[in-house]
Order: C-alpha cells, then sequence, then structure tokens
C-alpha cells in the first residue's frame, strides 16, 4: 500500500521505486516474478525495468577495492602511493559495483541508466518550475 496521497507527484515516485526495488529483486534471483503497476504509463514502465536491469547487472559484476588509506593525510597518501603503487586501476566500462575490503558497496557504476525520455521529463518539469 502506498502511504504517500494520490494526488502527491511523489506518489508516483514510489510506485516506481517500489517497482524497481522488485524488479531488481526478481533479476538478481531473490524475489518472486512482479506485475508492473497500472499507475505507471508505457514509458515510465520502460525506463524503471531499464534501470532495474541495469542495477542487476552491476550487481553481478563486483569489482573490490584494494586496502587504501582514508585519504585523510594526502601528503601521507601521496608518500605511500609513491612507494606502493597499486597493482591495477578500476576501470569501469560496464554496470558495476564497487566493494570495499569488507565487501560493502561504496559505488554503484549505472551508465545510462536514467532514461533518456525521462531526463526530459525532469528537464521539462524543471523550466517550467522556474
Amino acid at each position: 500500500m502506498n502511504p504517500i496521497p494520490a494526488d502527491w507527484a511523489l506518489s508516483t515516485t514510489h510506485i516506481a521505486s517500489e517497482y524497481v526495488s522488485r524488479q531488481f529483486s526478481v533479476l538478481i534471483g531473490v524475489g518472486p516474478k512482479v506485475l508492473p503497476p497500472i499507475e505507471l504509463d508505457v514509458v515510465l514502465l520502460m525506463a524503471c525495468s531499464t534501470l532495474a536491469r541495469m542495477l542487476a547487472e552491476a550487481y553481478r559484476n563486483p569489482e573490490a577495492l584494494q586496502m587504501m588509506e582514508t585519504g585523510l593525510k594526502s601528503g601521507r597518501e601521496e608518500l605511500l602511493l609513491a612507494r606502493f603503487p597499486p597493482d591495477r586501476q578500476i576501470i569501469l566500462e560496464r554496470p558495476a559495483v564497487v566493494l570495499d575490503k569488507f565487501g560493502i558497496i561504496v559505488l554503484w557504476y549505472l551508465p545510462g541508466a536514467i532514461d533518456a525520455a525521462i531526463q526530459g521529463r525532469w528537464a521539462r518539469v524543471s523550466l517550467a518550475a522556474q
């Protein structure tokens, strides 16, 4: 059940985010299949599906970071990097998640995740609000 009143613009965002979350769970194999909500138009449904697929692809492509300093002492960090250069650089060319040394996701890399049609809608809404 949607806790946000239906006449609020945030209601559509809530419905869309719930759909993306459930679809993501299906795609990574931890949730049951879901039907698309009738409140969302076709363009938004397609954008939600694209985002869910990209999130799932990123989740299935983890990249682990090497042990690094916290970045709080820039001089020390530069000295350590000069003395112990990283054995590799992470170059992300497809959707991925970056994990810290404990396996915790610290970054989601999602190129093109926001559909062009949705970006256009946001731009029009932003311009109208000015």
